[in-house]
């Protein structure tokens, strides 16, 4: 049996393969969502025109599907393929607070993984640099 933790893991290891996502990307997330909100958080992730948050939006695209497995129970969520679509969602009449309360719990524990697996730099061949 497979459980949250090895869900969250196997998901934030993802991420780390993407190769273009560092630590400091995903530092300043968790601190954005508890301040600001899950869904503030994003919109700045993903704001047109800041190619400078381009690891931001990464880790967000790779959270909101994160949040549609049905392991999850948050079936609301379950046509979300990227960020943008997970505001779509947690915003429309049939998104309650409750779904967006359980998201922003969801989404803060998939990036404590995230933050463990990226690396601190990414070298410039493309490769990696562990810490």
């Amino acid at each position: 049996m497979i459980n949250l933790e090895q869900i969250r893991a196997a998901a934030a290891l993802k991420v780390k393969d993407a190769n273009k996502v560092t630590k400091a990307d995903v530092n300043k997330l968790p601190a954005l969502i508890i301040s600001n909100g899950l869904l503030a958080a994003t919109a700045f992730a993903v704001e047109d025109g800041k190619s400078t948050r381009a690891g931001m939006k990464s880790v967000m695209d790779h959270a909101s599907q994160h949040l549609k497995n049905p392991v999850l129970g948050l079936d609301s969520l379950a046509g979300v393929t990227n960020a943008q679509g997970l505001i779509r969602a947690l915003t429309e009449s049939g998104g309650s607070s409750n779904v967006l309360q359980r998201a922003t719990a969801e989404v803060l524990a998939f990036l404590g993984y995230v933050k463990r697996f990226v690396p601190a730099e990414i070298k410039a061949d493309n490769r990696t640099q562990a810490d």
